[in-house]
C-alpha cells in the first residue's frame, strides 16, 4: 500500500474511533446537563390520584422544561419522587429536574398513573423565599416571593424597557424603566401589572387588598454597557390595606 494511502486510511480510522467515543458519551452528558441545571420555578398543579405524587407545572420556565424534558400534555409533568402529603395545590417550589431512569419509575407511575403526563425526577428542591408584607423587599429577575399564609405569590416577570438616562450621559429627562410583575393566588388566574421607575408614570397600584409600589430597579444603566436581564433586581413595597 502506498504511504499516502496508508496515512489517509489511518486518519479515517482515527476519526471513526473519535466519533464512536463521542456517541458513547452523549447520554451521560445529556443527563449531566439536567443535574447541573439551575433551579426552575415549579407550581404544584395537583396530585396523581392513584400514585399519590405531585403534578407540576412551570409557569416561568415552561419553554426550558419543554426543551430539556420534552412536551407534556397541558405542560404538566408527573413528578416521580414528590409525595402529595407534603404539599398543597398552588404552592411554589424551586426545583432541579431531569428525566427519570427506568428503575426510578414506581410500578404505579409506570402502569397506572391517573394522567398521561411526562415523568420527571426532582434532583433537588427548596422553598420560595417568603414575601414580607409592609416592608421593602428585593425581587430578582424571573424569581418569586411566596406568602403561604395568604396563599399568594408575586413574580418579577420582565423588564419591558429601560430608557433611564445612563450614568455619565447628559439627558433632557431621567428616562424610565417599565417593570412587569405577576401576582397569583393559589388556584386562581394570574394578574399581570406594570410599574415604572419614573414617578410621572404609574409607580404603584392596588390589587384587591394589596398595594404594590416600585421603589427602584438595579443595576442602573451605564453608557455603552449592556444590562443582562438576569442581572435586574426590583425593590418593591407590598402593603396590606
Amino acid at each position: 500500500m502506498e504511504p499516502d494511502n496508508l496515512l489517509k486510511r489511518m486518519r479515517h480510522v482515527k476519526k471513526l474511533i473519535s466519533l464512536s467515543i463521542l456517541f458513547l458519551l452523549l447520554p451521560a452528558c445529556e443527563k449531566s446537563s439536567y443535574e447541573e441545571s439551575s433551579y426552575l420555578i415549579a407550581r404544584i398543579a395537583g396530585f396523581d390520584l392513584n400514585c399519590s405524587t405531585c403534578i407540576l407545572e412551570f409557569p416561568e420556565d415552561s419553554l426550558k422544561v419543554k426543551t430539556e424534558i420534552g412536551q407534556s400534555t397541558g405542560n404538566r409533568y408527573q413528578s416521580v419522587n414528590l409525595n402529595k402529603g407534603d404539599y398543597q395545590t398552588g404552592q411554589l417550589l424551586k426545583v432541579k429536574i431531569r428525566t427519570p431512569d427506568a428503575n426510578e419509575l414506581t410500578p404505579c407511575i409506570d402502569l397506572y398513573p391517573s394522567y398521561n403526563y411526562k415523568s420527571i425526577f426532582i434532583t433537588d428542591y427548596k422553598g420560595i423565599d417568603d414575601l414580607i408584607l409592609n416592608d421593602t423587599v428585593s425581587l430578582s429577575y424571573n424569581d418569586c416571593l411566596s406568602d403561604d399564609e395568604n396563599q399568594m405569590y408575586i413574580c418579577f416577570d420582565s423588564v419591558l424597557n429601560d430608557s433611564r438616562c445612563p450614568s455619565g450621559v447628559y439627558c433632557f429627562w431621567e428616562g424610565n424603566a417599565a417593570v412587569r410583575f405577576k401576582l397569583q393566588k393559589y388556584n386562581s388566574e394570574p394578574v399581570i401589572f406594570d410599574l415604572n421607575t419614573y414617578k410621572g408614570f404609574a409607580s404603584s397600584t392596588t390589587i384587591g387588598s394589596y398595594k404594590f409600589t416600585l421603589l427602584g430597579l438595579t443595576p442602573y444603566p451605564v453608557a455603552n454597557q449592556k444590562i443582562e436581564p438576569k442581572s435586574y433586581i426590583a425593590k418593591i413595597l407590598i402593603e396590606k390595606m
